[in-house]
């Protein structure tokens, strides 16, 4: 068992009193999915409304599951709670037992959805696997594999940009490689990454996101963030990505922090008024203030969101920040 997990051990036997409602029934593992894009301009930057509510209908139980086993997680590594754990590995075991999410893939939105699933019921796992029965592991740790497998092909074979819908590739990737043990996919996160940071201009901008027109500062935020994560979790794996290319990643994140203080150069550049990032997409200022400790006051504003909740990046990161998950 991974040294970084074993801590979360101790606490399972105060949880005999869990007040943690009764597990409900994990729902059936869904095979296909369908999605649509529902941007209306070249630059992807004007979302059409009726667009929008449809795809989120579509892809809703995919959400509401990632949402149910993410928490369910947060809940066991908050504080302990073992009824919460064993409840978020039922629900993975049973997509993992259907082939969840490996049936027809509708579009390269649909492609998107199951690879932001991927990297957050990935990292779920890695919080409660501690805790998982031999059959369960067999059944998850061949489960994400073949998804990993999925989300790798369609950005190889040319199908993907590579924008920050490839580094979310690397993060789903990465957190299977660190959930599985498996060598090849710290490998293929490790290739995302470094291509991440030859993508970071001098003056930390990212030429592809830089052409979303008025959301240009909101996706160089939404490209940072599962880099972010990468590096934390490049640290289960013994390692800080966070060195690499000799601390490149801050100039993104500067850039991407001065953006959200005032948005002048981005509506310079662009031409257009920008939409600024909020919320728990935010998350990754948890971590990345700690290890660049210069970004600290910069950051500050932004500490008044938190707790940061998005379960794509692995739950909620105030909690995982506050008790050192990724510290080695």
């Amino acid at each position: 068992m991974p040294r970084h997990l074993l801590r979360f051990i101790l606490p399972l036997c105060l949880c005999s009193g869990s007040a943690f409602a009764a597990c409900p029934e994990a729902p059936a593992g869904l095979r296909d999915i369908e999605a649509n894009s529902y941007y209306s301009d070249a630059h992807y930057s004007i979302v059409d409304p009726v667009l929008k509510a449809k795809n989120e209908a579509a892809v809703k139980p995919f959400s509401d599951y990632l949402a149910t086993v993410s928490a369910d997680a947060d809940r066991y590594i908050a504080g302990g709670d073992a009824a919460a754990a064993q409840c978020a590995l039922r629900w993975l075991d049973r997509w993992a037992v259907d082939g969840a999410m490996l049936g027809k893939v509708s579009s390269s939105q649909a492609q998107y959805e199951r690879k932001w699933t991927l990297a957050g019921v990935a990292l779920a796992y890695i919080k409660v696997r501690p805790l998982a029965e031999p059959a369960q592991r067999a059944h998850i740790e061949a489960w994400l594999p073949r998804l990993a497998d999925a989300a790798l092909a369609f950005v190889n074979n040319g199908k993907g940009a590579r924008n920050n819908h490839y580094y979310w590739v690397g993060l789903a990737v990465m957190a299977t490689g660190v959930a599985t043990g498996e060598q090849r996919y710290i490998d293929a996160a490790s290739k995302i990454y470094d291509s991440a940071l030859n993508d970071i201009g001098d003056d930390g901008s990212l030429p592809l996101e830089m052409n979303r027109a008025g959301r240009a500062l909101a996706y160089h935020n939404y490209a940072l963030a599962p880099l972010v994560m990468m590096a934390e979790l490049s640290r289960l794996h013994h390692e800080d990505w966070y060195l690499r290319r000799h601390g490149r990643l801050q100039k993104l994140a500067q850039r991407v922090l001065d953006g959200i203080a005032d948005p002048t150069w981005f509506v310079q550049k662009t031409g257009a008024a920008q939409e600024i990032p909020k919320g728990g997409i935010l998350g990754w200022i948890v971590f990345y203030r700690e290890t660049a400790p210069e970004l600290t006051a910069p950051s500050q504003a932004l500490m008044t969101q938190a707790p940061f909740r998005y379960a794509q990046l692995g739950g909620n990161l105030s909690v995982l920040a506050d008790k050192h998950f990724f510290e080695q």
